[in-house]
Protein backbone atom coordinates (compact mmCIF):
# COMPACT_ATOMS: atom_id res chain seq x y z
CA UNK A 1 0.00 0.00 0.00
CA UNK A 2 3.50 2.11 0.70
CA UNK A 3 4.76 1.70 -2.20
CA UNK A 4 1.30 1.83 -4.30
CA UNK A 5 1.79 5.40 -3.33
CA UNK A 6 4.94 6.01 -4.75
CA UNK A 7 7.38 5.37 -1.59
CA UNK A 8 10.02 4.06 -1.99
CA UNK A 9 10.83 0.99 0.86
CA UNK A 10 13.88 -1.07 0.97
CA UNK A 11 14.40 -4.58 1.90
CA UNK A 12 16.70 -5.11 4.86
CA UNK A 13 19.80 -3.87 5.55
CA UNK A 14 21.88 -6.15 8.21
CA UNK A 15 24.40 -2.83 8.71
CA UNK A 16 21.49 -0.41 9.11
CA UNK A 17 18.15 -1.76 9.61
CA UNK A 18 16.50 -0.21 12.74
CA UNK A 19 13.81 -1.94 15.17
CA UNK A 20 11.17 -0.18 12.78
CA UNK A 21 11.30 1.33 9.08
CA UNK A 22 13.57 4.35 9.64
CA UNK A 23 13.96 6.97 6.59
CA UNK A 24 16.96 6.41 4.60
CA UNK A 25 17.57 9.78 3.56
CA UNK A 26 20.66 9.52 1.28
CA UNK A 27 18.47 6.47 -0.81
CA UNK A 28 15.66 8.35 -0.62
CA UNK A 29 13.41 5.50 0.80
CA UNK A 30 12.34 3.98 4.03
CA UNK A 31 14.42 1.13 5.39
CA UNK A 32 12.77 -1.63 6.20
CA UNK A 33 12.77 -2.90 10.32
CA UNK A 34 14.63 -6.29 11.27
CA UNK A 35 11.27 -6.24 13.69
CA UNK A 36 9.33 -7.55 10.55
CA UNK A 37 11.23 -10.36 9.46
CA UNK A 38 9.84 -13.58 10.70
CA UNK A 39 11.61 -15.49 13.22
CA UNK A 40 13.53 -12.72 14.73
CA UNK A 41 12.60 -11.18 17.68
CA UNK A 42 14.13 -8.26 19.98
CA UNK A 43 17.00 -10.34 21.78
CA UNK A 44 18.46 -11.55 18.13
CA UNK A 45 18.23 -7.87 17.07
CA UNK A 46 19.76 -6.50 19.94
CA UNK A 47 22.96 -9.14 19.14
CA UNK A 48 22.87 -8.08 15.56
CA UNK A 49 22.87 -4.77 16.15
CA UNK A 50 25.98 -5.10 19.01
CA UNK A 51 28.40 -6.76 16.61
CA UNK A 52 27.67 -4.48 13.64
CA UNK A 53 29.38 -3.81 10.81
CA UNK A 54 29.67 -6.63 8.91
CA UNK A 55 31.82 -7.15 5.46
CA UNK A 56 30.22 -10.47 4.56
CA UNK A 57 27.88 -13.14 5.51
CA UNK A 58 30.70 -15.21 6.27
CA UNK A 59 31.92 -12.71 8.68
CA UNK A 60 28.69 -12.44 10.36
CA UNK A 61 28.51 -15.83 10.86
CA UNK A 62 31.04 -15.62 12.65
CA UNK A 63 30.41 -12.63 14.96
CA UNK A 64 26.90 -13.45 15.28
CA UNK A 65 25.73 -17.19 15.18
CA UNK A 66 22.02 -17.40 14.73
CA UNK A 67 19.78 -20.41 14.26
CA UNK A 68 18.87 -21.61 11.26
CA UNK A 69 15.47 -20.52 11.09
CA UNK A 70 16.52 -17.05 11.85
CA UNK A 71 19.57 -16.95 9.39
CA UNK A 72 17.26 -18.54 6.36
CA UNK A 73 14.51 -15.63 7.14
CA UNK A 74 17.16 -13.18 6.86
CA UNK A 75 18.96 -14.55 3.84
CA UNK A 76 15.04 -14.46 2.21
CA UNK A 77 14.90 -10.90 3.62
CA UNK A 78 17.36 -9.79 1.99
CA UNK A 79 19.62 -8.62 4.43
CA UNK A 80 22.90 -9.49 2.86
CA UNK A 81 22.72 -8.44 -0.54
CA UNK A 82 24.54 -5.06 0.19
CA UNK A 83 27.61 -7.10 1.48
CA UNK A 84 30.76 -7.94 -0.19
CA UNK A 85 29.90 -11.66 -0.99
CA UNK A 86 32.54 -11.75 -3.66
CA UNK A 87 30.64 -14.89 -5.59
CA UNK A 88 27.95 -12.51 -5.36
CA UNK A 89 28.83 -9.09 -6.00
CA UNK A 90 25.96 -7.64 -8.01
CA UNK A 91 23.04 -6.44 -5.96
CA UNK A 92 20.31 -8.75 -7.94
CA UNK A 93 18.46 -11.68 -7.51
CA UNK A 94 21.25 -14.29 -8.27
CA UNK A 95 23.24 -12.66 -5.24
CA UNK A 96 20.87 -13.94 -2.65
CA UNK A 97 20.45 -17.17 -4.15
CA UNK A 98 24.73 -17.33 -4.37
CA UNK A 99 24.15 -15.91 -0.50
CA UNK A 100 21.57 -18.91 0.34
CA UNK A 101 23.87 -21.37 -1.70
CA UNK A 102 26.47 -20.94 0.64
CA UNK A 103 24.16 -21.10 4.16
CA UNK A 104 22.48 -24.68 2.93
CA UNK A 105 26.07 -26.05 1.90
CA UNK A 106 27.21 -24.95 5.21
CA UNK A 107 24.90 -25.91 7.02
CA UNK A 108 23.96 -29.28 4.58
CA UNK A 109 27.69 -30.49 6.99
CA UNK A 110 29.06 -32.14 3.50
CA UNK A 111 31.48 -34.90 4.34
CA UNK A 112 34.87 -34.89 3.71
CA UNK A 113 35.40 -38.68 4.05
CA UNK A 114 33.09 -42.08 3.18
CA UNK A 115 33.37 -45.43 4.52
CA UNK A 116 31.71 -48.57 6.11
CA UNK A 117 30.37 -46.73 8.83
CA UNK A 118 28.32 -44.48 6.01
CA UNK A 119 26.60 -47.54 4.20
CA UNK A 120 23.08 -46.83 5.75
CA UNK A 121 22.91 -43.68 4.09
CA UNK A 122 24.78 -44.80 1.07
CA UNK A 123 22.10 -47.36 0.29
CA UNK A 124 19.52 -45.16 1.62
CA UNK A 125 20.51 -42.27 -1.47
CA UNK A 126 20.66 -45.37 -4.11
CA UNK A 127 24.14 -45.07 -4.25
CA UNK A 128 24.65 -48.64 -4.12
CA UNK A 129 25.23 -50.36 -7.75
CA UNK A 130 23.64 -53.50 -8.84
CA UNK A 131 26.28 -56.13 -8.44
CA UNK A 132 26.72 -55.30 -4.74
CA UNK A 133 22.82 -55.71 -4.09
CA UNK A 134 23.33 -58.63 -1.54
CA UNK A 135 25.80 -56.74 0.25
CA UNK A 136 22.73 -54.36 1.33
CA UNK A 137 20.64 -57.76 2.15
CA UNK A 138 23.42 -58.75 4.29
CA UNK A 139 23.69 -55.16 5.87
CA UNK A 140 20.13 -55.75 7.01
CA UNK A 141 20.37 -58.61 8.17
CA UNK A 142 23.48 -58.02 10.44
CA UNK A 143 21.56 -54.82 11.87
CA UNK A 144 18.60 -57.63 12.44
CA UNK A 145 20.46 -60.70 14.35
CA UNK A 146 22.04 -58.13 16.49
CA UNK A 147 18.93 -57.52 17.99
CA UNK A 148 18.76 -60.70 19.45
CA UNK A 149 22.09 -61.47 21.54
CA UNK A 150 22.45 -63.48 24.00
CA UNK A 151 25.66 -64.46 25.74
CA UNK A 152 28.50 -64.85 22.91
CA UNK A 153 26.34 -65.91 20.21
CA UNK A 154 22.90 -65.03 18.11
CA UNK A 155 19.85 -66.16 18.02
CA UNK A 156 18.60 -67.12 15.22
CA UNK A 157 15.19 -67.58 14.07
CA UNK A 158 13.10 -68.62 10.89
CA UNK A 159 13.68 -65.91 8.96
CA UNK A 160 17.37 -65.88 10.06
CA UNK A 161 17.59 -69.38 9.17
CA UNK A 162 16.51 -68.95 5.88
CA UNK A 163 18.92 -66.21 5.13
CA UNK A 164 21.26 -68.01 6.13
CA UNK A 165 20.31 -71.33 3.82
CA UNK A 166 19.85 -68.75 0.54
CA UNK A 167 23.72 -67.44 1.36
CA UNK A 168 25.25 -70.48 1.54
CA UNK A 169 26.12 -69.80 5.56
CA UNK A 170 23.77 -72.82 7.11
CA UNK A 171 26.97 -74.58 8.13
CA UNK A 172 27.94 -71.97 10.41
CA UNK A 173 25.21 -72.40 12.50
CA UNK A 174 25.31 -74.18 15.92
CA UNK A 175 22.18 -76.31 17.75
CA UNK A 176 22.08 -76.05 21.44
CA UNK A 177 18.99 -77.77 23.11
CA UNK A 178 17.71 -77.93 19.85
CA UNK A 179 17.61 -74.05 19.81
CA UNK A 180 19.81 -72.40 16.63
CA UNK A 181 22.47 -69.98 17.47
CA UNK A 182 25.58 -68.77 15.88
CA UNK A 183 28.83 -67.52 17.55
CA UNK A 184 28.90 -63.74 17.58
CA UNK A 185 32.63 -64.00 16.72
CA UNK A 186 32.23 -66.23 13.85
CA UNK A 187 29.26 -64.11 12.40
CA UNK A 188 30.79 -61.00 12.32
CA UNK A 189 34.18 -62.07 11.16
CA UNK A 190 31.93 -63.40 8.21
CA UNK A 191 30.04 -60.29 8.03
CA UNK A 192 33.33 -58.13 8.12
CA UNK A 193 35.06 -60.26 5.09
CA UNK A 194 31.75 -60.68 3.22
CA UNK A 195 31.80 -56.72 2.99
CA UNK A 196 35.31 -55.64 2.23
CA UNK A 197 34.41 -55.76 -1.01
CA UNK A 198 32.32 -52.52 -0.31
CA UNK A 199 35.00 -50.94 1.59
CA UNK A 200 37.23 -51.70 -1.95
CA UNK A 201 34.35 -49.87 -3.72
CA UNK A 202 33.90 -46.77 -1.57
CA UNK A 203 37.52 -46.36 -1.93
CA UNK A 204 37.84 -46.48 -5.40
CA UNK A 205 34.67 -44.70 -5.90
CA UNK A 206 35.59 -42.09 -3.17
CA UNK A 207 35.52 -38.57 -5.14
CA UNK A 208 32.69 -39.42 -6.96
CA UNK A 209 30.74 -40.64 -4.15
CA UNK A 210 31.31 -37.69 -1.78
CA UNK A 211 30.57 -35.38 -4.84
CA UNK A 212 26.84 -37.07 -5.05
CA UNK A 213 26.52 -37.82 -1.17
CA UNK A 214 26.84 -34.05 -0.69
CA UNK A 215 24.98 -32.99 -3.55
CA UNK A 216 21.89 -34.76 -2.43
CA UNK A 217 22.30 -33.39 1.20
CA UNK A 218 22.74 -30.05 -0.29
CA UNK A 219 19.12 -30.49 -2.13
CA UNK A 220 17.47 -32.16 0.87
CA UNK A 221 18.06 -28.94 2.58
CA UNK A 222 17.69 -26.66 -0.36
CA UNK A 223 13.75 -28.64 -0.49
CA UNK A 224 13.55 -28.07 2.92
CA UNK A 225 15.18 -24.54 3.40
CA UNK A 226 14.96 -22.56 0.46
CA UNK A 227 12.49 -23.96 -2.41
CA UNK A 228 10.23 -21.06 -3.96
CA UNK A 229 11.21 -18.10 -5.51
CA UNK A 230 13.14 -14.91 -4.89
CA UNK A 231 9.61 -13.42 -4.26
CA UNK A 232 7.76 -15.95 -2.47
CA UNK A 233 11.20 -15.99 -0.15
CA UNK A 234 9.99 -12.48 0.84
CA UNK A 235 6.56 -12.78 1.09
CA UNK A 236 7.12 -15.84 3.16
CA UNK A 237 10.05 -13.74 5.53
CA UNK A 238 8.44 -10.10 5.17
CA UNK A 239 4.72 -10.22 4.23
CA UNK A 240 5.80 -8.35 1.51
CA UNK A 241 7.09 -8.15 -1.94
CA UNK A 242 10.07 -6.05 -3.40
CA UNK A 243 10.09 -8.19 -6.17
CA UNK A 244 7.05 -8.50 -8.37
CA UNK A 245 4.19 -10.58 -7.45
CA UNK A 246 5.13 -14.39 -6.81
CA UNK A 247 1.99 -14.96 -9.18
CA UNK A 248 2.62 -11.46 -11.73
CA UNK A 249 3.31 -13.99 -14.71
CA UNK A 250 0.27 -16.79 -14.45
CA UNK A 251 -1.32 -17.31 -17.53
CA UNK A 252 -4.65 -15.61 -16.86
CA UNK A 253 -6.12 -16.92 -20.26
CA UNK A 254 -5.70 -20.32 -18.97
CA UNK A 255 -7.30 -19.56 -15.71
CA UNK A 256 -9.32 -17.41 -16.70
CA UNK A 257 -7.97 -14.55 -13.73
CA UNK A 258 -9.24 -11.01 -14.10
CA UNK A 259 -7.68 -7.90 -12.17
CA UNK A 260 -9.92 -6.89 -9.59
CA UNK A 261 -9.61 -3.54 -10.06
CA UNK A 262 -10.50 -3.79 -13.74
CA UNK A 263 -13.91 -5.06 -12.46
CA UNK A 264 -17.18 -3.06 -12.66
CA UNK A 265 -17.16 -1.79 -9.00
CA UNK A 266 -20.92 -2.07 -9.31
CA UNK A 267 -22.00 -6.15 -9.30
CA UNK A 268 -22.41 -7.35 -12.96
CA UNK A 269 -25.43 -9.24 -13.24
CA UNK A 270 -25.24 -12.20 -15.84
CA UNK A 271 -29.41 -13.04 -15.22
CA UNK A 272 -31.87 -13.01 -12.87
CA UNK A 273 -34.11 -15.88 -11.69
CA UNK A 274 -37.31 -15.07 -10.49
CA UNK A 275 -38.85 -16.77 -7.15
CA UNK A 276 -42.23 -16.29 -5.46
CA UNK A 277 -42.37 -12.98 -7.52
CA UNK A 278 -39.10 -11.66 -6.51
CA UNK A 279 -36.20 -11.06 -9.57
CA UNK A 280 -33.10 -12.57 -7.80
CA UNK A 281 -29.79 -11.83 -9.77
CA UNK A 282 -26.84 -14.29 -10.78
CA UNK A 283 -24.10 -12.36 -10.95
CA UNK A 284 -20.89 -12.89 -13.53
CA UNK A 285 -18.61 -15.10 -11.61
CA UNK A 286 -14.81 -13.92 -11.88
CA UNK A 287 -11.67 -15.42 -10.95
CA UNK A 288 -8.66 -13.47 -8.92
CA UNK A 289 -5.64 -14.63 -7.62
CA UNK A 290 -3.42 -13.48 -4.34
CA UNK A 291 -1.79 -14.10 -1.61
CA UNK A 292 -3.43 -14.11 1.85
CA UNK A 293 -2.14 -11.01 4.21
CA UNK A 294 -4.23 -10.97 7.04
CA UNK A 295 -7.24 -12.52 7.89
CA UNK A 296 -10.49 -10.90 10.33
CA UNK A 297 -12.24 -14.28 11.45
CA UNK A 298 -15.18 -12.11 13.24
CA UNK A 299 -15.73 -10.96 9.93
CA UNK A 300 -15.13 -14.53 7.52
CA UNK A 301 -12.70 -11.84 5.76
CA UNK A 302 -8.89 -12.20 4.10
CA UNK A 303 -7.06 -9.07 2.93
CA UNK A 304 -5.74 -10.52 -0.40
CA UNK A 305 -2.93 -8.56 -2.06
CA UNK A 306 -3.13 -10.03 -5.42
CA UNK A 307 -0.50 -9.02 -8.24
CA UNK A 308 -2.26 -5.10 -8.97
CA UNK A 309 -3.37 -4.94 -5.54
CA UNK A 310 -4.54 -5.30 -2.09
CA UNK A 311 -8.27 -6.92 -1.81
CA UNK A 312 -10.57 -7.67 0.84
CA UNK A 313 -12.83 -10.44 0.01
CA UNK A 314 -15.59 -11.81 1.92
CA UNK A 315 -16.97 -15.53 2.47
CA UNK A 316 -20.01 -16.82 3.98
CA UNK A 317 -19.27 -17.86 7.95
CA UNK A 318 -19.76 -21.57 7.03
CA UNK A 319 -17.35 -21.12 4.03
CA UNK A 320 -14.87 -19.80 6.06
CA UNK A 321 -14.92 -22.17 9.12
CA UNK A 322 -14.51 -24.68 6.67
CA UNK A 323 -11.08 -23.36 5.76
CA UNK A 324 -9.62 -21.50 8.24
CA UNK A 325 -9.29 -24.34 10.44
CA UNK A 326 -5.78 -26.28 10.49
CA UNK A 327 -5.81 -29.80 10.51
CA UNK A 328 -4.75 -32.37 12.55
CA UNK A 329 -3.96 -36.73 13.26
CA UNK A 330 -4.39 -37.76 16.54
CA UNK A 331 -0.75 -39.74 17.59
CA UNK A 332 -0.61 -42.78 19.61
CA UNK A 333 0.17 -41.54 22.58
CA UNK A 334 -2.46 -38.76 22.33
CA UNK A 335 -0.28 -35.98 21.13
CA UNK A 336 -1.02 -34.24 17.30
CA UNK A 337 0.44 -33.59 14.42
CA UNK A 338 -0.84 -30.30 12.02
CA UNK A 339 -0.58 -32.03 8.73
CA UNK A 340 -2.25 -28.94 7.29
CA UNK A 341 -2.49 -24.95 8.28
CA UNK A 342 -5.76 -23.33 7.91
CA UNK A 343 -5.60 -21.66 4.23
CA UNK A 344 -6.17 -18.33 5.26
CA UNK A 345 -2.77 -18.35 6.91
CA UNK A 346 -0.28 -15.82 6.16
CA UNK A 347 1.68 -16.26 2.92
CA UNK A 348 -1.21 -19.18 1.33
CA UNK A 349 -1.82 -18.74 -2.44
CA UNK A 350 -5.32 -18.85 -3.35
CA UNK A 351 -7.45 -18.81 -6.54
CA UNK A 352 -10.80 -17.41 -5.11
CA UNK A 353 -14.65 -17.63 -7.66
CA UNK A 354 -16.70 -14.49 -6.75
CA UNK A 355 -17.95 -11.08 -7.72
CA UNK A 356 -16.58 -7.48 -6.86
CA UNK A 357 -19.08 -5.26 -5.06
CA UNK A 358 -17.41 -1.80 -4.49
CA UNK A 359 -14.24 -2.67 -2.47
CA UNK A 360 -14.97 -6.04 -1.89
CA UNK A 361 -14.39 -9.22 -3.74
CA UNK A 362 -17.30 -11.40 -2.19
CA UNK A 363 -16.11 -14.67 -2.66
CA UNK A 364 -19.43 -17.42 -4.49
CA UNK A 365 -20.30 -19.88 -7.23
CA UNK A 366 -23.77 -21.03 -8.39
CA UNK A 367 -24.71 -24.70 -9.61
CA UNK A 368 -23.92 -23.73 -12.73
CA UNK A 369 -20.54 -22.51 -12.08
CA UNK A 370 -17.88 -24.94 -13.38
CA UNK A 371 -15.18 -24.71 -10.94
CA UNK A 372 -15.10 -24.21 -6.99
CA UNK A 373 -15.44 -21.44 -4.78
CA UNK A 374 -11.77 -21.66 -3.52
CA UNK A 375 -8.44 -23.24 -4.40
CA UNK A 376 -4.94 -23.18 -2.78
CA UNK A 377 -2.33 -22.76 -5.40
CA UNK A 378 0.52 -25.52 -4.15
CA UNK A 379 2.78 -24.52 -7.02
CA UNK A 380 3.41 -22.10 -9.27
CA UNK A 381 5.32 -23.78 -11.99
CA UNK A 382 7.75 -21.94 -14.49
CA UNK A 383 6.07 -18.75 -13.05
CA UNK A 384 2.87 -19.12 -14.92
CA UNK A 385 1.24 -22.43 -14.57
CA UNK A 386 -0.59 -23.14 -11.24
CA UNK A 387 -0.78 -26.77 -9.16
CA UNK A 388 -4.38 -26.37 -7.52
CA UNK A 389 -6.28 -28.25 -5.05
CA UNK A 390 -9.82 -27.32 -3.64
CA UNK A 391 -9.93 -30.09 -1.23
CA UNK A 392 -7.88 -30.34 2.29
CA UNK A 393 -5.93 -32.52 4.06
CA UNK A 394 -7.75 -35.68 5.88
CA UNK A 395 -7.06 -35.92 9.22
CA UNK A 396 -8.73 -36.79 12.49
CA UNK A 397 -9.23 -33.30 14.05
CA UNK A 398 -9.59 -29.36 13.01
CA UNK A 399 -8.73 -26.78 15.13
CA UNK A 400 -8.57 -23.18 15.35
CA UNK A 401 -5.26 -21.40 14.86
Amino acid sequence: MVRSRGIKVSLIDINNSDYTFIPDVENNEILFGLKGVSKVNKKTIEQIMAARPYKSIKEFMKKCPLNKPTMIALIKAGAFDKLDNNWAKELNQESRISIMAYYIYTISEPKTNLNLQNFSSLVKYNLIPDDLEFTKQLFDFNKYIKKNKKDIYYLLDERSLNFLQKSNLIEEVDFINGNPLIQQKVWDKIYSKQMDCVRDWIKENKEELLQKYNTILFKQNWEKYASGTISAWEMQSLCFYYHKHELSDVDVNRYGVSDFFKLNEKSEVERYIRRKDINIPIYKIHKIVGTVIAKKDSKATITLLTPTGVVSVKFTKEYYSMFKKRISKLNPDGTKTVIEEGWFKKGTLLLINGYRREDTFVAKTYKTTNSHQLYKILQVVDNKNLVLTHERAEGDSDEEE
